[in-house]
């Protein structure tokens, strides 16, 4: 990132802050997506389970 003169450039404090911001961000859209996971996980299962328990029945 090029600024044509000292004064366009943000301080380190704005850069900082900018930065924690995305970190932030990037960190809830991971735990959204885990919670995701784990939901499809857990149907996953469901789905097996009601499946083995058909089996046995009609066992």
């Amino acid at each position: 990132m090029r600024f044509r003169s000292k004064s366009d450039a943000p301080d380190l404090h704005t850069q900082l802050e900018a930065l924690l911001d995305q970190v932030w961000r990037s960190e809830a859209d991971w735990r959204l997506w885990d919670r995701l996971d784990a939901a499809d996980m857990l149907e996953t299962l469901r789905q097996k389970r009601m499946k083995d328990r058909d089996v046995k029945k009609a066992a």
